[in-house]
């Protein structure tokens, strides 16, 4: 299959496809919130591609963002009054005028509530940001000035107080698609001029579109500034078929005549083999190179020594020469070049036009929907690599789709020829060392553990391999390109002399089966082998010699590739590979075993362990390792997890390079060797699960161990501390009874795990020393009443989990002050101690709890509180200000909350929720100043973005729900059922308008939340009002929880959400009428989960308001005449003074003197 068409057809068709990336300059302070959120949201519209710096990681150098304005060709900048207090953007503007004057970059200036002239001119506002009130003196205020007074005088827009956001949003987003089509056109004019193919040569065989070649370009040549009066040393680095050696041609081309001197010498690699004599290379340089100035071009070397005659001569080259070298080796040009450039791949939409492009040469690739999926999947086996993308094209091109299926199948380990051609000249060059290490990564250890790997191979190797493009290491892990992976598969199956390949790695099925079940002779040359177990359709026998016939062998794993932690099925009886009981395993160079469910209860008593590295035998039946102690001098890491009938380790005792020790599950262990102290190098060790255990030898001598999991074992009962350096303690589900004062010695303690020690009756006094402690976790401790005083500040803690327990005086754990007069100055009092960084409580299925007092609020820091299920809290004193959840689930006995509920400060836009499902006892009054808290800390965060850029927010910014069944009266639109249909009065959306307060009440029987997750969503359409924000999604509010334990919902609940909805601003104008049309919207309430809408609950009723910024809140009406009319709408207002937030809605709720009648009737403020 193909596609049809002319070369420009193809040139056509891929620069039709390909956007220019916008970079968006601004100053983010001023901006980010509300127009620059717009933008964004309609640039995705129109399928605009752009970048913006919030998707950097924070501390990110500015050099990155210079990167991708180089990317970029078109940048949009947004000058503010403050724009020019950022050093950040002015380096920017400076960077976008030196690609601008480079005719790289298009720019258009947007001038956002300030005179164009202010801006060019540094002056007025504009001006006393650049320079302050004294024209302080500011690093690069040269160039600064320059780019302010450049960049102005290109065609922008203004922006000002009266603009229509939606108008303004439009106009820019047509001045980009203007400068889009006008950069697409010089684009296809640039290439049908160039060349009668349409398509230009990024690598060596491989087409790609000339924008794409002309990024890498521009890239390239921002590294290396030509400079004609310095001497310059570019390398080119890459994997092979990355695109190297045309690269550095077409710049090689470019710039070449500008020196006197042009040389170019390919192939370097090749060549120094056949040619004679170290000076090959001057010799065919000539000596011309060192009478003039020179652009010399060297191609594929792989080494120093194959240049080593021109660069024992660079003192002869003329100053102001340029030397440009391709390598596929990193390591050693690194301290020779002036600048390095890493070719990278093509991204994901790159590689599948490349990749199309050549399997779809002759016929359309829209006949079948799963040709696209398979498309996607060889273009992930390429991983970016343009030759391999067109090898794989060009080999699938006219075949069915059948095919494609097949080939997909084998391409795993059966690579392209032509890619493998060029991908073993890369293998080729390596030494016998890296070959091995190559071929065993490709074959057993891609994707393994870094440490492991290292283990068992030269970590010389491995660095080596990463030089040269062959391996990667990332998040810890060893990582193989998919088509190098199928080359080391491909090589490393059988031995070959000829081919230098040493040994071979047996990971076939067949083969495999065959070399441990049917082979009669020795074979040497295995170096490793793995076995599949979820492929074996038969038992197999291993016979009692035949590894004995393989010497040599180094690797053995035998896995379960469906389930390597057998989670569905643990019976070790299910292993499908048996072992002779004389088995023999003289296996003197093994260095990895791993044998899933080994069947034997010991390793055979000839097995040599002199060379082992890692072991593991998880779900297998042995007893102990082996029946004596023996030598493991380079043993790293142990698992033997889940083996039930281990009983013994001290055969183990002599592992001094142990590091690792993972026995998890090994239910008969009582103990471990008392010799455990010449473990010196141990790090970890994993005892959870080992039932039978208790108690722990000396470990003083383990000063390397981190981390020590003790995490249900029922039988330990008494917790010694054996090793001060501890980091990550965890001894959940133990029975012990207590914690030692030793505990204190713990100084490096980050984790400290007790959740269900029901037997846990109290801890130890000193707990507060624990200073690098950040999460405590006591969840289930049934048996603990109290907290220990907390005389010190411990400042490290942030997690505290009570859940579970019957402590009773929460408070006291939380805050400890000098006196009475710190709680008032609490941010300020630098006596203050105590949790007060907590950020995380959890007290929850507390039964002695009555009462939260009023000190908790001074916990500034706290972001979640839990008190679910504590079914004897009556009341909740006043929050801390920056909470963002509260969680009081199946508080059954709740009545009463705090007036108001917390304090009001103005805050970061975080959404909040509050949630009271179940409290069916919640009183009138708690639930109004609930409702009243939420809407007050609604508006606030409404008028905080409203301040910076009014802008679209459709997420709840606070969201409540509690028993009940009435939509609150002060709500100016009701209805009953999901649908309600307001008919908004006219200039609704101006005079401080901030957001929209919306209700659903919903009746569920007896509804089990699905994995916690439910929310409740109002879908919404404005009738007549033509803007991108007309139909929208919004969130009630809901309840959303990771974990195990399933809530259920009784009875009738009411969600109250508030939103600021601040894009739609006017009502349509329609034939230069003056005035607006009363806005119609149609609002429908639904309730869903994870999966979708819920079917067990229905929504009764439901209710909408406009809310806004002024006043006080109470039930207003408004017209333009002043009049007031019913159903129009209300106004929710608030007053807030810097000492005390006044009541909210005291006449309305606290008094109960509003019906619900009123709520459309006039009130006046």
């Amino acid at each position: 299959m193909a596609i049809t068409g002319t070369a420009a057809d193809s040139t056509d068709e891929l620069l039709s496809q390909w956007r220019p990336q916008v970079f968006i300059n601004f100053r983010g302070a001023d901006l980010r919130i509300g127009l620059i959120g717009y933008l964004k949201e309609a640039l995705i519209e129109n399928n605009i591609k752009y970048y913006i710096d919030s998707e950097e990681p924070r501390g990110a150098p500015i050099e990155i963002l210079f990167e991708r304005i180089r990317e970029s060709q078109i940048a949009l900048v947004f000058f503010s009054i403050r724009y020019a207090e950022s050093e950040w953007c002015l380096d920017e503007l400076v960077e976008i005028m030196k690609n601008m004057e480079k005719g790289k970059l298009t720019v258009i200036p947007v001038f956002f509530k300030v005179e164009p002239g202010d801006v060019k001119g540094q002056k007025k506002e504009f001006g006393v940001a650049l320079y302050g009130e004294g024209r302080r003196k500011r690093p690069r205020m040269p160039q600064w000035e320059d780019a302010l007074e450049i960049i102005p005088t290109r065609m922008g827009l203004e922006f000002w107080e009266q603009s229509e956001e939606v108008v303004f949003r439009n106009k820019l987003i047509e001045a980009v698609k203007e400068v889009e089509a006008e950069i697409k056109k010089e684009y296809r004019g640039r290439e049908r001029s160039s060349s009668s193919e349409p398509i230009r040569h990024l690598t060596g065989t491989t087409f790609l579109p000339v924008a794409y070649e002309q990024q890498r370009i521009e890239q390239l040549e921002e590294r290396f500034c030509f400079d004609p009066a310095v001497t310059q040393i570019l390398g080119i680095v890459g994997m092979a078929g990355i695109g190297k050696t045309i690269l550095a041609q077409k710049h090689f081309d470019k710039w070449k005549k500008r020196l006197s001197v042009h040389q170019c010498v390919l192939g370097i690699h090749e060549r120094s083999k056949n040619e004679e004599g170290p000076d090959w290379l001057i010799q065919e340089l000539g000596d011309k190179i060192f009478k003039k100035k020179s652009f010399i071009f060297l191609d594929d070397v792989s080494e120093e020594t194959q240049i080593e005659s021109l660069l024992s001569k660079l003192h002869r080259i003329i100053k102001g020469s340029k030397i440009v070298i391709t390598t596929r080796d990193k390591s050693w040009i690194g301290r020779l070049v002036d600048y390095t450039y890493v070719v990278p791949g093509l991204n994901d939409n790159e590689a599948l036009q490349l990749f199309r492009h050549h399997a779809f040469r002759h016929e359309d690739d829209t006949s079948s929907q799963n040709i696209i999926k398979l498309s996607k999947k060889f273009v992930d086996y390429a991983g970016g690599n343009p030759r391999a993308l067109e090898e794989l094209g060009k080999e699938l091109c006219g075949k069915d789709e059948a095919q494609w299926g097949e080939r997909l199948e084998t391409l795993p380990h059966c690579c392209n020829e032509n890619i493998k051609r060029e991908l073993k000249t890369s293998y080729d060059k390596l030494t016998d060392q890296q070959k091995d290490a190559f071929l065993d990564i490709a074959c057993f250890f891609r994707s393994e553990d870094e440490d492991c790997v290292t283990s068992l191979l030269a970590a010389r190797e491995i660095r080596d391999l990463a030089d040269k493009f062959m391996i990667t290491v990332s998040a810890g892990q060893i990582e193989m390109p998919l088509i190098l992976c199928s080359l080391g598969k491909e090589l490393g199956l059988f031995a070959s002399v000829e081919d230098n390949l040493g040994q071979s790695r047996l990971w076939d099925h067949d083969t495999v089966i065959n070399a441990l079940v049917h082979n009669e002779e020795e074979d040497s040359t295995v170096r490793g082998i793995l076995l599949d177990v979820s492929k074996l359709k038969d038992e197999i026998s291993i016979a009692t010699d035949k590894l004995t016939l393989m010497p040599n062998l180094r690797y053995l794993k035998i896995f379960d590739s469906r389930c390597p932690r057998q989670c569905k099925v643990v019976n070790v009886d299910d292993c499908k590979v048996h072992l002779p009981d004389e088995l023999e395993l003289p296996l003197e160079k093994i260095r990895y075993l791993h044998w899933l469910k080994f069947p034997s209860e010991q390793l055979p008593s000839d097995f040599n362990p002199e060379n082992l590295v890692d072991l593991r035998l998880p779900y297998s039946k042995i007893e102990r390792v082996w029946d004596v102690v023996k030598d493991t001098p380079n043993l790293k890491w142990v698992d033997l997890s889940h083996s039930t009938e281990l009983e013994d380790l001290s055969a183990l005792w002599k592992a001094e390079s142990l590091q690792r020790l993972n026995l998890e599950g090994c239910i008969k262990l009582e103990s471990l060797p008392e010799d455990m102290e010449n473990m010196k190098s141990l790090a970890f060790l994993n005892l959870r699960g080992c039932t039978s255990l208790k108690s722990l030898p000396e470990m003083e001598n383990l000063i390397c161990l981190k981390t020590l999991i003790l995490s249900g074992c029922s039988s330990f009962v008494e917790f010694q501390v054996k090793a001060k350096n501890l980091e990550h303690l965890h001894l959940d589900g133990t029975e012990i009874v207590k914690l030692p004062q030793e505990i204190k010695q713990l100084q490096r303690l980050i984790v400290l795990n007790l959740k269900d020690c029901v037997m846990l009756d109290g801890l130890p006094d000193c707990l507060y020393k624990l200073k690098a402690l950040e999460e405590l976790i006591l969840s289930g401790c049934s048996r603990l009443r109290s907290f220990p005083e907390i005389k010190e500040n411990m400042e490290n803690l942030q997690i505290l989990l009570l859940d579970g327990t019957n402590i009773r005086d929460v408070p006291k754990i939380l805050l400890r002050c000098a006196n009475s007069v710190d709680q008032l100055n609490f941010q300020r009092s630098p006596q203050m101690s105590g949790l007060s960084l907590l950020r995380r409580l959890c007290l929850s299925r507390n039964d002695m709890i009555r009462s939260l007092q009023s000190s908790i609020s001074d916990l500034y820091h706290l972001k979640w509180i839990d008190l679910k299920y504590c079914e004897k809290l009556q009341s909740i004193s006043m929050l801390p200000p920056n909470l963002q959840c509260l969680d009081a689930h199946g508080c059954t006995s709740l009545k009463t909350v705090a007036s108001p509920l917390a304090r009001l400060m103005p805050t970061e836009q975080v959404p909040s929720s509050f949630i009271f499902t179940n409290c069916e006892k919640l009183e009138h009054f708690s639930k109004n100043e609930i409702t009243c808290y939420g809407h007050n800390k609604g508006r606030l965060l409404s008028e905080t973005l409203n301040r910076h850029n009014k802008g679209l927010s459709f997420e709840a910014l606070v969201s409540t729900c509690f028993p009940g069944s009435e939509v609150p009266a002060w709500f100016g639109h009701k209805a009953s059922g999901a649908l309600l249909e307001p008919e908004l009065p006219r200039h609704w959306s101006e005079n401080g308008f901030v957001g929209i307060a919306l209700c659903a009440i919903v009746w569920f029987e007896e509804q089990k939340i699905r994995n916690n997750n439910l929310q409740v969503k109002c879908i919404c359409d404005f009738n007549n009002v033509k803007t991108s924000s007309s139909y929208f999604n919004c969130p009630v509010g809901g309840l959303s929880e990771t974990g195990d334990e399933q809530r259920t919902i009784h009875s009738t609940h009411v969600f109250i959400g508030y939103t600021n909805w601040l894009n739609i601003k006017k009502c349509q104008e329609e034939d230069g009428k003056k005035g607006c049309v009363p806005t119609k919207a149609s609002i429908k309430f639904q309730v869903t989960d994870d999966i979708g809408e819920v079917r067990n609950c229905e929504v009764l009723k439901c209710g909408f308001s406009l809310v806004y910024e002024t006043g006080s809140w109470e039930l207003s009406s408004r017209t333009d005449e002043g009049e007031f009319e019913q159903g129009e709408v209300e106004s929710l207002e608030m007053k807030v003074s810097k000492i005390k937030i006044a009541n909210c809605g005291a006449n309305t709720m606290r008094d109960n003197k509003v019906s619900g009648e009123a709520s459309r009737s006039s009130t006046q403020s």
